[in-house]
């Protein structure tokens, strides 16, 4: 099995790929040969189709012969392998597209023979579905002008695509009747005050709106077009439904000639579709009905059609048609009126409130005239109880009736007005009660009690109807609902026996019905008694979904100003023992969430900080899941954000330190990669005005004034803030970078050495993920670029030289010092060799197992006991480096040159009984 990933869309025919084509062709055309699976034929078909595209497939037949030889030679073979017969047919399709390919394949008599369908009937191949679909999409590919549709009706392809139609095989079906519509669709008709048409091939309509059958083009449309009316009055089930389905593809592409030409010859056939009530063509029907509606001016007929199947006998059916209908932005009053009907009956039955109004609820019969008007008005009251009557017979049945329920719920929002928002909302309310099990049914739908107990319990239901109570917080008068809206979302929390996602969806409309109120403080009794008791419940709870969604609920609450974090914190910091690494996750989020900002920080704060960062350091340096790893990396870009290096002690770069010294060699790839996003923060804010962004980002936010032997630094005896230190209040701002730099350049890249920052990025450098190696390199060079001086005096920014490159670092440890002192031993030609030969491999080989050698080397190169910075970013090649990491190894697997010879070396192997290759 031979296993391909995508071929790199910039196919080229390069002289390698031309000299091993002619090879590739051969072997596929021997029988003899072991054939490839179809996985390698279609890429090598996309790959050809990619070359025809660039050149109509002209140059492609000049260069390449060998395609027309291999063509000829499988299809004039009598009994072809299935498989490669299937691919000849799509190949040749493919080159016949542009006339003169087409003219090259007549001449050899090739398509005459290759789309001669008794042919392979009788050869036993036609059994086969690779073959039948191979044929189809050889034609749809041929199909690109006159003389391949001239083809068509000569050979009279047109009766085997119109019986492909119907075929079992549902793959071969679906592209024949996208085949049919390309048909109906390449040479439309037009009006007779229109002259062209797309192709240039347009043909005039008649007074009586039928196709002038003058030409090809024409006799063949007419043909499609009987078949598709006798399609429809079928007793066929199969030819109904694919009749529909080639309507419902056509129509979208059908302009106004040949749109109106369709109508006139399918209304009276879908009329006696909808009346008849078939409900295994519902939904086929109702894509029909929209795809009429969209492509053009919607008539009587047509609404009346539409409205026939809102109707329907079954509440099931009517309600997918109401819900399909409601995205129609030009969908008549009376129509949307219906619609608003079905979709509100359900809820009103199984809630007892006030949805509809019975007599404002008729709608208008488009056949009947104004006289009718006063008996459709005296059998109002007969035919809703008719209605009634069916829906509760619906709903009793504990399947239609949550299936029915869920779907009225769901779409419920669109069809209301803002001023009976309340009304649905208090409906929803009391939908969710029942489905509780806290409210019993009122004399209003005492009828419905079989139907109220089905609900009871549903956990479906509650999820939707949780969705719409979320929903409906942007209601007119919303805000006086508050109260009652969060006692039944209380509710949900206390039960039990509610399920893990009915409670996520709890805790989700809570919020946006918490960020509504206008009087917060209204809402502090209700949220210390009542709320937060749960919640201490809830993160007992044995499911950790639970848990999960507990934790992030509290993390949100800290943000919205509702609770204080001085109490969630403690919550918080005991979920970071959790079981559960998802848990521990959702934990270190929320508590980087609940992160003081300036002038919200009290004493008690302090101290749960205090605990929660050496908590938060030790789970990235002995938790076992990657997930809580990530979120400890996350937690610190947070808390550095709040925590300004100006302000921050000795021990918050000492924090900084371990975070990049775990984070930067984890084992997880995105740990890594949030190491890196921390690293830019830190550039940022220590290089303030003078660092330069990646294409792309956002300039750097913060400016941040760092004097040398700061918290960067040694330790300083001046700098006794705390861990925490003072902000703004929200929106989080800080003093804009100047225009000049606050810091000179020799003094903050002295700070990132301390902090470990350079190390941190050559980690990722060296890393074998592409991703971190790729943003390390980034980020590097933005360094470099801005900090370092440049080779033979040209430097980035206006510094003391001097003092930048007098900067120096201690790579002795590292697994890629070697590749480091490789590096620079090649910019320094390495002549200061210890038996004066002038090698240095010998030197570099020591220093991967030997850090005294380094140290060694670093004194020979006049470098005391450290490397210079700028002389380490300088030897790296970051520019080539970027240039290698940006390329995906596609280039080098998918090549179109890799495709052939993997084929030729599949079809050396027929002793093997298995070949992998190109497998990424």
């Amino acid at each position: 099995m031979i296993i391909y990933g995508l071929i790199p869309p910039n196919c080229v025919m390069d002289s390698e790929c031309m000299l091993l084509l002619p090879r590739v062709c051969a072997v596929l055309a021997d029988p003899r040969q072991s054939l490839p699976d179809d996985t390698s034929l279609e890429k090598l078909l996309d790959w050809l189709t990619g070359l025809t595209k660039e050149d109509h497939g002209q140059a492609l037949l000049e260069s390449c012969p060998c395609l027309l030889d291999y063509i000829s030679t499988v299809c004039l073979d009598k009994t072809p392998d299935p498989s490669m017969l299937s691919f000849s047919l799509k190949l040749s399709g493919l080159l016949a597209a542009s006339q003169h390919g087409f003219s090259l394949l007549q001449d050899r008599s090739v398509l005459g023979v290759a789309y001669d369908s008794e042919r392979w009937k009788g050869a036993g191949l036609w059994e086969d579905p690779s073959v039948r679909i191979g044929w189809i999409h050889g034609v749809n590919n041929m199909l690109q002008h006159a003389l391949a549709l001239h083809f068509l009706e000569q050979a009279g392809l047109t009766k085997p695509i119109l019986q492909l139609q119907t075929d079992p095989s549902l793959f071969v079906a679906l592209a024949a009747n996208h085949l049919l519509a390309h048909l109906l669709t390449f040479h439309q008709p037009t009006t007779a005050s229109h002259t062209t048409q797309r192709n240039g091939l347009s043909r005039p309509l008649s007074e009586e709106g039928e196709l002038v059958e003058t030409t090809q083009a024409s006799s063949v449309t007419m043909e499609i077009l009987r078949h598709l009316e006798n399609s429809l009055v079928s007793d066929n089930h199969t030819q109904v439904l694919q009749g529909l389905r080639l309507l419902s593809v056509t129509l979208p592409q059908a302009e106004a000639a040949l749109r109106e030409l369709l109508m006139s010859r399918v209304l009276r056939p879908l009329e006696g579709l909808v009346l008849a009530g078939r409900r295994d063509l519902t939904q086929p029907l109702m894509d029909v009905l929209l795809a009429a509606y969209r492509s053009g001016p919607c008539d009587s007929r047509l609404v009346f059609l539409m409205t026939s199947m809102l109707n329907s006998q079954n509440s099931s059916d009517a309600a997918l048609c109401a819900a399909a209908t409601l995205p129609l932005d030009t969908c008549p009053p009376d129509l949307r009126e219906k619609v608003a009907a079905v979709l509100l009956e359900p809820l009103q039955a199984i809630t007892g409130v006030s949805l509809l109004d019975r007599h404002n609820d008729q709608q208008t019969d488009h056949r009947r005239t104004d006289q009718q008007t006063d008996q459709m008005d005296s059998d109002q009251d007969k035919q809703w109880d008719g209605v009634s009557s069916v829906l509760l017979d619906h709903l009793n049945k504990k399947s239609s009736c949550i299936s029915l329920i869920c779907l009225c719920v769901s779409n419920t929002l669109a069809v209301v007005h803002t001023e009976s928002c309340a009304s649905v909302l208090h409906a929803v309310m009391a939908l969710l009660n029942i489905c509780n099990g806290q409210s019993s049914p009122s004399t209003a739908v005492i009828g419905y009690s079989k139907a109220i107990t089905n609900l009871i319990g549903c956990s479906k239901v509650q999820r939707c109807g949780l969705d719409a109570l979320a929903s409906l917080s942007t209601c007119s008068g919303a805000v006086d609902l508050v109260t009652d809206v969060l006692r039944v979302l209380l509710q949900y929390l206390h039960n039990p026996d509610s399920d893990a996602t009915v409670v996520q969806k709890s805790y989700q409309a809570m919020l946006r019905w918490l960020n509504i109120s206008t009087e917060p403080l209204y809402l502090t009794p209700l949220v210390g008694q009542d709320l937060l008791p749960v919640l201490k419940k809830r993160m007992c709870d044995v499911r950790w979904e639970v848990r999960d969604s507990t934790v992030e609920f509290l993390g949100h609450l800290c943000v919205s100003g509702v609770v204080s974090s001085c109490t969630i914190t403690p919550i918080l910091l005991e979920a970071l023992s959790d079981q559960q690494s998802y848990v521990r996750a959702s934990a270190i989020s929320a508590l980087a969430k609940s992160l003081p900002l300036s002038g919200q920080q009290g004493a008690a704060q302090d101290h749960v900080e205090k605990e929660a960062v050496p908590r938060v350091l030790h789970i990235l340096s002995q938790d076992s899941e990657g997930f809580a790893r990530r979120a400890v990396v996350q937690f610190f870009i947070t808390w550095l954000k709040t925590h300004p290096l100006s302000s921050s002690s000795s021990s918050s770069s000492a924090v900084l330190r371990s975070v990049l010294s775990l984070g930067s060699v984890d084992l997880d790839w995105e740990v890594k990669c949030h190491t890196l996003e921390l690293v830019d923060l830190l550039m940022q804010e220590t290089l303030p005005g003078q660092l330069g962004s990646e294409p792309g980002s956002a300039p750097p936010p913060y400016a941040v004034s760092l004097s040398y032997g700061g918290s960067l630094g040694t330790n300083n005896p001046t700098h006794t803030h705390s861990l925490t230190s003072s902000l703004p209040p929200p929106p989080l701002t800080r003093t804009p970078a100047p225009t000049e730099p606050i810091t000179a350049p020799h003094l903050g890249l002295s700070g990132l050495v301390n902090l470990g920052v350079i190390t941190a990025l050559l980690n990722g450098l060296f890393d074998c993920d592409r991703p971190v190696a790729l943003k390390a390199c980034s980020l590097l060079l933005r360094l470099r670029n801005t900090v370092c001086p440049r080779p033979l005096g040209q430097v980035a920014v206006a510094t003391d030289n001097t003092t930048v490159s007098e900067v120096m670092f201690d790579l002795s440890g590292q697994v890629w010092a070697p590749e480091v002192i490789l590096r620079l031993a090649e910019k320094r030609e390495c002549d200061w060799a210890e038996d004066g030969e002038g090698v240095c491999d010998r030197l570099v080989g020591n220093c991967g197992s030997s850090s005294e050698a380094c140290g060694r080397w670093t004194e020979r190169s006049g470098c005391g006991g450290g490397i210079g910075v700028c002389e380490v970013l300088w030897s790296l090649g970051l520019e080539e480096r970027q240039s290698v990491l940006s390329r995906s190894s596609d280039h080098v697997q998918n090549s179109p040159l890799s495709l052939l010879q993997d084929i030729l070396t599949a079809t050396r192997a027929a002793d093997i009984e298995e070949v992998i290759v190109d497998c990424y």
